[in-house]
């Protein structure tokens, strides 16, 4: 009789006779061989991958994977970059209508989603914003991102995804839409830092200068200059404001900022 393929391995892996313990044994030693490191060679070979592979990205990604990508987009300002993540270019889903300032930077495993509850959500993204790996924005109406931010959400979304009170809804095709009344808009401010894990849920107001700590979860209204961090958030600290910013950004903000932040209790 002739086994399969999958017959002889099982036999092997269970070392049914002395022979296919030895096929095993020998296997086992097959399997854990390893080619020894020759020092200069394979420092060499790594830096030759490592550029060679570089190259052939950054090819594809100025002449192919960028334009497609901005040509989905309403405006692209100058230096705008997509790090290569394995993905080639990141999608559009949905008629969002996507506002890039200058210097902006995504990956291309980034995603984008537009509801169809309101006509063309809108996304903007301030000037030499960076946007990290694996951000995924959920649009239904409107979310606006200031200028100088770092941005590593999982999740930012000015909408519930689904129908909150409604089971039958959720019952079509995709899950159903939410209704329009519960899609508030999210605007984050200027020099945000949103480490990874954070997420920020409809209706909220980040001020400018925050910083949230990994996996913070963001809803209502968080005060300027501020460490916050958990579930719900809290603030742990009030974040220095250097004086320095009046010159970008004017001596009235600098003075607000001052003042929504001596309001805080931590």
């Amino acid at each position: 009789m002739i086994l399969s393929w999958r017959e002889f391995t099982t036999k092997v892996r269970r070392k049914e006779t002395p022979l296919y313990s030895n096929l095993y044994d020998i296997a086992k030693v097959i399997q854990g061989v390893s080619f020894p490191m020759i020092s200069p060679l394979h420092r060499f070979l790594y830096h030759e991958w490592n550029l060679r592979t570089t190259m052939w990205h950054n090819f594809w990604r100025i002449v192919y994977y960028e334009p497609i990508f901005k040509s989905q987009c309403v405006r692209v300002g100058s230096g705008f970059k997509m790090y290569y993540a394995g993905n080639g270019s990141a999608k559009i889903l949905g008629d969002l209508q996507i506002h890039f300032g200058t210097n902006v930077t995504i990956f291309d495993n980034a995603s984008f989603v537009g509801l169809k509850v309101f006509n063309k959500p809108e996304l903007h993204v301030g000037s030499n914003t960076y946007i990290g790996p694996n951000v995924s924005f959920r649009v239904g109406k409107n979310i606006k991102i200031g200028e100088y931010c770092f941005i590593s959400s999982n999740f930012i979304s000015d909408n519930p995804g689904h129908s909150l009170d409604d089971a039958l809804d959720r019952m079509q095709s995709g899950g159903g839409s939410p209704r329009p009344d519960t899609i508030r808009s999210i605007e984050i401010g200027d020099l945000c830092w949103l480490t990874l894990g954070t997420a920020v849920y409809p209706g909220t107001t980040v001020g400018d200068g925050v910083v949230a700590k990994l996996g913070t979860h963001l809803s209502k209204t968080v005060p300027p200059f501020c460490l916050v961090s958990g579930s719900p958030w809290k603030v742990e600290k009030k974040l220095p404001i250097p004086e320095e910013l009046k010159e970008h950004f004017g001596e009235d903000r600098y003075r607000m900022w001052k003042e929504q932040q001596a309001a805080v209790v931590v």
